[in-house]
């Protein structure tokens, strides 16, 4: 058969053509998730396939542009369109973890920006009103933990997972004013997420976590090796493996003289000496005076309460790193060994609420 290369040219560009389109509507308005953890247990659970709605709060165009499912390739300038609705208390949303933005998360969203809220015995109180317990939400240990007991959360909190002191969740037009700043941690973060070159001497802060990062490394190619080499061998190599990548971060870093806000123990002795070092975008923040806000923030966690890596721990949520939410899962590839046994098994037809 004789090559023709104008047809094969034609089809090639036809090819491209679709595969763009794909990753433009993947990028914009719907998108397959899977989800790795059990944080939102009964409502979705591990292994299911979620397709999310991506337009719900303002389709967004790509930010990224590289090889997909990969880290390998750049930013590029990128605008949000109208949404159809704002993100509500209640809602289950799909947000870049900001610590590794190229992880998905799927929380509830307890508080918008501006909101009040504490927590005791539990029980979320979101500007002085008690939020009704979600229907699947459950907690496993089966009890809560009284106030006294101890435990490290995100610096901005006071409590544990259970009970903590009432904070406001940060917004768009707040003032910071850094002369009364007690707690510089927090600020650092909310500062860095907020888009702000913030330095300190000779060090730039990022709130992207090489712990975190390395989380996802190699997470393909070690649930494979499991399906031929025994489960301790494996996790033995993906804990050596993941252990060099974490340091090879941290080096390449350091060289560059960046660091996490959360990575240093700041003594209240030491605010002197933030308040007089501490810059954003080359101005000292003695010289400021002050800070406005200029993004939205929210406060999410999973309805399985004490089994969530959440807002408790690492944090808010900005705007910009809000995708959608999910819409419905279709089939838990957790179960889809019993496909030969029970080819129904792994179908799951759930209603994200």
């Amino acid at each position: 058969m004789k090559f023709n290369q104008k047809k094969f040219l034609e089809e090639l560009r036809v090819l491209f053509i679709l595969v763009v389109v794909a990753f433009t509507v993947k990028a914009t308005l719907v998108e397959i998730y899977v989800v790795p953890t059990g944080s939102m247990e009964n409502e979705i659970l591990v292994g299911d396939m979620l397709i999310g709605n991506k337009f719900i709060y303002g389709m967004r165009t790509p930010t990224w542009i590289g090889l997909p499912y990969s880290r390998m390739g750049f930013d590029i300038p990128w605008l949000r369109l109208p949404k159809y609705k704002p993100v509500e208390n209640g809602d289950v949303t799909i947000f870049e973890f900001p610590r590794d933005p190229f992880q998905k998360y799927v929380k509830r969203c307890i508080g918008i920006a501006g909101d009040v809220i504490s927590i005791s015995m539990g029980d979320i109180i979101i500007n002085g009103h008690q939020m009704e317990f979600p229907k699947n939400a459950k907690y496993i240990k089966g009890h809560v933990y009284k106030p006294e007991k101890e435990q490290r959360l995100y610096p901005e909190l006071s409590g544990n997972m259970d009970n903590i002191e009432t904070f406001t969740v940060p917004h768009k037009g707040m003032e910071i004013n850094f002369s009364e700043v007690d707690e510089w941690t927090s600020v650092i973060t909310l500062l860095t997420q907020d888009g702000n070159d913030v330095r300190m001497g000779d060090r730039q802060f990022t709130v992207i976590d090489p712990q975190e990062v390395g989380r996802t490394h190699g997470f393909l190619k070690y649930k494979l090796m499991g399906i031929f080499m025994s489960s301790a061998l494996v996790q033995q190599k993906e804990y050596k493996a993941r252990s060099q990548y974490v340091s090879g971060l941290v080096k390449d870093n350091r060289s560059d003289g960046l660091y996490n806000p959360w990575e240093f123990t700041v003594r209240p002795e030491d605010n002197a000496v933030i308040y007089e070092n501490l810059m954003v975008n080359g101005e000292y923040i003695k010289d400021m005076g002050s800070y406005t806000v200029t993004h939205d923030y929210y406060f999410f966690m999973g309805d399985n309460r004490d089994n969530s890596y959440d807002s408790r721990f690492w944090g808010f949520v900005p705007d910009n790193q809000i995708l959608g939410t999910p819409l419905v899962s279709l089939i838990n590839l957790a179960k889809i060994t019993s496909i030969l046994t029970d080819p129904f098994k792994f179908l799951r037809f759930n209603i994200v609420s």
